[in-house]
């Protein structure tokens, strides 16, 4: 299934003949599930509630039915986002590659797009899992190129489960450059 986002022609490519042009890399930023309040282990060991385990499944499932197919997902190392991905296999994602970046856990917006320039251009779709607000704010920084968004996703909140689903044309070291956009978000119901 092709995602519903994807344009039928290429503003980068007026000619449509793909000459010259960087091959369009899909990014899609999660920030994890809810998650319980303490652990004994402190906030690293949190792990996910059962709603936010639904929530992060449920999302999951939604990025299946786009038709997302990660080559590699990055998550933060704490319980919660491991457990994160996890919920999102179960729901119908899966990645030929998957790692912890500890330099996700306690992240500012740098440290993530950071984690992602580091990512190989083999990779044409991404998946990031982390934390608020950092994930939120790399979407944020992005032009939103959301087809009939009511809020603009400066103003949106980002709930525990919410992704942006981010076009990308480049390397990702060049991430994020003037052709990165947000073209979708879903919030958990």
């Amino acid at each position: 299934m092709s995602q519903p986002w994807a344009p039928t022609s290429d503003p980068a490519d007026p000619a449509g003949d793909g000459a010259d042009v960087e091959p369009l890399r899909i990014l899609v930023l999660v920030r994890h599930g809810k998650a319980r309040d303490s652990s004994p282990s402190g906030d690293a060991g949190r792990e996910l509630s059962g709603a936010g385990r639904s929530a992060a499944t449920e999302l999951g499932r939604w990025l299946a039915g786009q038709g997302v197919r990660p080559d590699a997902v990055v998550v933060s190392p704490s319980t919660r986002t491991r457990q994160t991905w996890e919920a999102l296999e179960a729901g119908g994602l899966s990645a030929g590659s998957v790692w912890a970046d500890a330099a996700l856990y306690e992240a500012e917006a740098v440290d993530v797009v950071e984690s992602i320039g580091a990512v190989s251009d083999d990779v044409r779709t991404l998946v990031v899992v982390g934390h608020a607000p950092a994930i939120p704010a790399v979407a944020r920084d992005l032009p939103d190129h959301r087809d009939g968004a009511v809020t603009p996703l400066a103003e949106a909140g980002w709930p525990p489960a919410t992704c942006a689903v981010v076009g990308h044309r480049g390397s990702w070291a060049d991430f994020p450059g003037d052709a990165s956009a947000v073209v979708a978000v879903r919030f958990p119901a």
